[in-house]
């Protein structure tokens, strides 16, 4: 009986990771990741010729006004949660720390 669950919690991993791998396969057959770094080949062209464009027609320039912000935000409500038990535990922890240390400062004076 035993033999037969392991049996069957093989075959669902298998069958997952070769589900993985099929997605992975097409998407790099259909050349999903070579057109995105293309596409952040054209952004990075465009920029560099704004700035050549910018420089020879004596313009003030920075680095900020050709580099495209590239910030994620990867926060979920696992994340949050965790983030807020973190905030808790901090805060549970400093509280008693503090609490020790005016008991100790209390025993010692």
């Amino acid at each position: 009986m035993k033999k037969k669950k392991n049996s069957k919690l093989f075959w669902l991993i298998l069958g997952g990771l070769f589900v993985v791998f099929v997605g992975l396969y097409i998407s790099n057959q259909t050349g999903y990741y070579e057109s995105k770094l293309a596409n952040k080949t054209k952004i990075t062209a465009e920029a560099i010729n704004k700035f050549e464009k910018d420089v020879a027609e004596g313009k003030d320039v920075t680095i900020d006004q050709y580099l495209e912000k590239q910030t994620v935000d990867y926060s979920n409500s696992a994340t949050k949660l965790g983030q807020n038990i973190s905030s808790g535990v901090e805060d549970f922890m400093n509280e008693g720390i503090g609490r020790l240390f005016k008991v100790l400062s209390k025993l010692f004076s």
